[in-house]
């Protein structure tokens, strides 16, 4: 069993990473096309301003809201996980907080590969990492 300092500390910096996550998902919602041009075209995903219509502007717009606004619910509920059953060191909360961080990774990456958005691949591999390691660190703790 870990001692309770170390645990206390991957306890804050997982609920740190999801609220980041969080805080990025609610400018998705409300800015989505300066987030695109501000971050995603750099990443190498994302269209480009000058290929899209007016029309196409406003349903990309509505894809990056329906995301962010996905995401803040996902971010809440492992949030929630997180701050109650997950502290308690609840065995069944790790699972279920390294499935959902893992199904996502496998499918949005591998999606990402597939239709060529390497760039897109490789921010979820530092998401991912900023998952991972607190709860390898919390794992160590699990009853």
């Amino acid at each position: 069993m870990a001692a309770p300092d170390d645990t206390s500390l991957w306890d804050r910096v997982l609920v740190g990473v999801l609220v980041a996550v969080a805080l990025y998902a609610l400018v998705l919602v409300v800015a989505g096309l300066w987030l695109g041009d501000a971050v995603f075209d750099k990443l190498g995903f994302g269209p480009d301003d000058g290929d899209i219509a007016d029309s196409q502007r406003d349903y990309v717009r509505l894809v990056y809201g329906i995301l962010g606004a996905v995401i803040v619910g996902w971010m809440a509920t492992l949030g929630a996980i997180a701050a109650g059953p997950l502290r308690r060191r609840e065995t069944w909360a790790w699972w279920a907080v390294a499935a959902a961080a893992l199904a996502w990774f496998v499918l949005d990456t591998g999606l990402s590969l597939v239709l060529g958005y390497v760039g897109h691949a490789l921010f979820n591999v530092v998401f991912a990492l900023a998952l991972a390691v607190p709860l390898a660190g919390i794992k160590a703790s699990l009853r």
